[in-house]
């Protein structure tokens, strides 16, 4: 699919009740998924600290990481980001993606609209992470020396677009509001 395409299928449908409901599921899983997903965790991680909740760490974190969480929360790990970790970005990513284009629709400058890929860019970093962390976590002790290097790299990037997708709908949110009582 080109580049174009997933842009204009981003604001083709898009309505405030789309915003207001991807809205919603992101809160639910703020509200009650994340503390409940936080205490299993850590239940199985104990002090350790995952890897995806840091912004900067590097590849013998990553290894020391694996170490601590032992065979137990090593496995843990890896069903959690192919069941709650594959949610969890749907659910944010679409809040994301959904609000901005929303309020994208909204602007004049067509150099703007690009930013809708902000949140999809996320969400697959976010997925990169955690399939190359979830290997990591499943060859131990064995070490890969690559995704030792790329996924630190992963998780930098994807805290980066997600913060970016934030800041850009609060200024666009700003923006709609200014407009609101200007014209008004």
């Amino acid at each position: 699919m080109r580049l174009n395409s997933i842009i204009n299928k981003s604001y083709s449908g898009n309505s405030g009740i789309k915003v207001w409901i991807t809205f919603i599921i992101f809160m639910l899983f703020i509200l009650f998924i994340l503390p409940s997903e936080a205490s299993r965790s850590a239940h199985y991680f104990g002090d350790t600290t995952a890897p995806d909740t840091s912004f900067i760490y590097s590849g013998e974190d990553l290894y020391h990481i694996a170490r601590n969480f032992g065979p137990e929360g090593r496995a843990y790990y890896i069903r959690s980001r192919f069941t709650f970790d594959i949610i969890w970005p749907l659910a944010y990513g679409l809040f994301l993606w959904s609000a901005i284009a929303f309020f994208l629709q909204k602007l004049k400058d067509p150099r703007a609209r690009y930013l809708v890929l902000l949140p999809i860019l996320g969400v697959a970093l976010d997925f990169f992470e955690n399939s190359g962390a979830s290997l990591v976590m499943f060859m131990y002790p064995e070490k890969i020396p690559s995704l030792l290097y790329i996924v630190p790299l992963f998780t930098m990037a994807k805290w980066l677009s997600i913060g970016a997708s934030f800041l850009v709908l609060i200024l666009l949110i700003i923006n709609h509001g200014i407009g609101f009582f200007k014209s008004g």
